[in-house]
């Protein structure tokens, strides 16, 4: 449940001050009681396990009965916490409803007196004093006003009254949750300092791994505009998005995020590099395409040469420096290995359809995908260039179903936490879908401090 509209400036509050959600608290109360009864259970039997009164036997049963002992009685420790937690929180639940009940009553109450107090100011005519009826008008008038001012001022003084009472127990319910966790029962150094860490700057570390998603979102729609792109603008992208994976898997493991990010940015992730290795393996399947073109033309070549000499002594010279078998396959070679360097390493230059260059997400692969299918009309189909032609269409595959994943995880998901005035989201998302991600995602266990 977000923040309550309202002009709250009416009661001296700059916004909502009871935003929290009463049925959200009460469910929450529900899953510590339903943790506390499981661990009940689990001490129930390691105590019987340390008792003795089972089939335990064995050289290694003393010290399995000592262990089993002290397990115990630490679970029994966070069996504590869990009870208190969800005692308090059931305390807390009902105070929070009928605080947010009463302030939005006192609310409304106060619109009302704010209208009724405008629709009363002077009107700035004089009144003529000689005129009863205008007289006594005029002084209705002003009662009305004074009345509305009043009402206005007693609502605010029943407002603080209230969130003083609903705040109090609110610190108290906060102040009995602290002091249970405050035992024997020490967390380790890594809950204490990292998860600990992570949890109170969670909002900060999703606004961070937002503004790192959305970078690489605007890095590749430069890729995608830009007939020649740097290549540090595609490896600055990917390594945005693997940074913005890392956040969120750390959130996702406190408990303060979702699997679902994470599972979105690694498929980005892994569409983006299957589709910079399928287009480069395009591309070489290709130049080894062209390469071997190179090679038969060249040894065609040589061949001609020895047919075209004139004389004995021609045809000798010829065979001997170009049409013999080694000289015709080191030239084949040598010229091979030259358009396979070409080709793999050179810019294509073009002009492609737009929907083309839009689908593969670069210029370069649309260009490339041409390329291909030119030298299939050249050479014929084969091995490589039907290779090159699944590769190439894998790319485009690939683009096209990161780019659906990210446009659409942008849309559905809340984006940018905290940056409203009302500390919602600066883009909403779609609150059922996150509501439903929220309810099917497994998060990590709660930190208490």
């Amino acid at each position: 449940m977000s923040a309550r509209p309202g002009n709250w400036g009416l009661l001296e509050l700059g916004r909502d001050p009871l935003p929290g959600d009463p049925q959200e608290v009460a469910t929450e109360a529900a899953h510590y009681r339903d943790l506390a009864q499981e661990i009940r259970s689990q001490v129930a039997r390691l105590r019987e396990l340390a008792s003795g009164t089972n089939e335990l036997v064995g050289k290694f049963a003393p010290e399995v009965r000592e262990s089993a002992e002290e397990l115990a009685a630490h679970l029994g420790q966070a069996q504590g916490r869990f009870d208190t937690v969800a005692e308090q929180l059931d305390r807390w639940h009902p105070e929070l409803e009928h605080g947010r009940i009463e302030t939005g009553s006192l609310l409304r109450r106060a619109e009302d007196a704010k209208h009724e107090a405008a629709v009363n100011e002077p009107s700035g005519t004089p009144v003529d004093p000689a005129d009863p009826a205008a007289v006594a008008a005029d002084q209705a008038r002003s009662t009305r006003l004074q009345q509305a001012t009043s009402e206005l001022n007693a609502l605010v003084s029943q407002c603080r009254t209230l969130l003083d009472d609903v705040n109090g127990v609110g610190d108290d319910v906060a102040r009995k949750i602290e002091d249970a966790s405050s035992d024997n029962l020490e967390d380790s150094w890594w809950d204490r300092n990292v998860r600990s860490f992570i949890h109170e700057h969670a909002d900060f570390l999703k606004l961070i791994a937002d503004v790192l998603t959305w970078v690489a979102t605007g890095l590749a729609i430069a890729v995608l505009l830009l007939s020649n792109p740097a290549g540090w603008i595609a490896l600055a992208a990917i390594a945005l998005t693997a940074g913005a994976m890392v956040i969120h898997t750390a959130l996702a493991a406190n408990g303060d995020g979702s699997w679902a990010d994470v599972g979105m940015d690694a498929f980005a992730l892994v569409t983006f590099g299957a589709g910079r290795l399928l287009t480069s393996g395009a591309k070489t399947a290709l130049a080894a395409r062209e390469g071997m073109a190179a090679f038969s033309a060249a040894s065609r070549t040589a061949r001609q040469a020895f047919a075209s000499a004139s004389g004995l002594v021609g045809k000798a010279g010829a065979w001997l420096t170009r049409s013999n078998l080694v000289a015709r396959n080191l030239r084949g070679a040598g010229a091979a290995l030259s358009r396979f360097q070409q080709v793999r390493g050179q810019n294509l230059v073009g002009d492609v359809p737009l929907l083309s260059w839009l689908s593969f997400g670069e210029k370069q692969g649309a260009l490339l995908h041409q390329a291909i299918q030119t030298s299939v009309r050249q050479h014929g189909p084969g091995l490589l260039l039907n290779g090159a032609l699944a590769m190439s269409n894998g790319a485009r595959a690939a683009f096209l179903a990161g780019t659906t994943a990210d446009v659409a995880g942008k849309i559905v998901n809340p984006s940018f936490p905290g940056i409203r005035p009302d500390g919602a989201p600066l883009l909403p998302g779609v609150p059922a879908v996150d509501q439903w991600l929220q309810e099917h995602t497994v998060h990590g266990a709660p930190v208490f401090r």
